[in-house]
């Protein structure tokens, strides 16, 4: 283990669980019950956003103006769809291996957080059965929407390590840039061209220990 204090800050969503279906099967519902068009190719612009950017990529896609207070009626409905669909959530939900990861990164000293676009991570978490496992869960309504690598910032500093301590995993390339820009490690999930220090094809390929050691080194 490096000197100092390390955190290993995850995202949540195509890191330790897919959502992404639920977050596109509640905007059909939103897009239906409001009469707008919601593509396949338009809920692309949906992933790992917040919900207000994702409702303006919506309508901009669909070329469709919208007041504000429509728009805080879409967006409320969107997000009571989605907790009647992670409801069904439970362990088996979570990536194969994800549970391990964090119990080793615990085991090897690391401080763990969540830094997640989504204002229902928290919750997420509990129903995969991970949050006792995660010692901070950043609130997305505290930092600059992501791709800024703010929230990250937020949660390593409550997480006692400094930035350059923070082990940031991501399966975002804009997400991983930005996060590399400030002086964070980063460790890529999924497509090997992600520009991370390193990339894993899954969570559960993730060598901790060799990362630590790269870092002592």
């Amino acid at each position: 283990m490096p000197e100092g204090v390390y955190a290993a800050i995850f995202d949540l969503d195509g890191v330790l669980t897919s959502t992404s279906a639920r977050h596109e099967q509640s905007w059909r519902d939103a897009a239906e019950r409001f009469g707008f068009p919601a593509s396949a190719e338009s809920l692309k612009a949906t992933r790992s956003v917040p919900r207000a950017t994702s409702l303006a990529a919506l309508l901009a896609h669909a070329g469709v103006a919208m007041d504000a207070a429509t728009r805080d009626a879409v967006m409320a409905f969107k997000n009571a769809r989605y907790k009647e669909l992670i409801a069904g959530l439970q362990p088996g939900d979570a990536f194969p291996g994800a549970r391990d990861v964090l119990l080793r990164c615990r085991e090897l000293g690391l401080r763990v957080g969540v830094a997640s676009a989504s204002l229902n991570s928290r919750e997420v978490l509990e129903r995969l059965g991970l949050l006792d496992l995660v010692q901070h869960v950043g609130d997305p309504r505290d930092a600059a929407p992501k791709p800024s690598a703010e929230l990250y910032a937020i949660s390593s500093t409550a997480l006692g390590a400094f930035r350059q301590h923070a082990i940031c995993i991501e399966d975002g390339a804009p997400m991983i840039a930005n996060l590399r820009a400030e002086g964070m490690y980063t460790v890529g999930v999924g497509d090997s061209g992600l520009g991370a220090h390193e990339h894993v094809p899954t969570i559960a390929a993730w060598d901790i220990a060799a990362t630590l050691g790269r870092l002592s080194a």
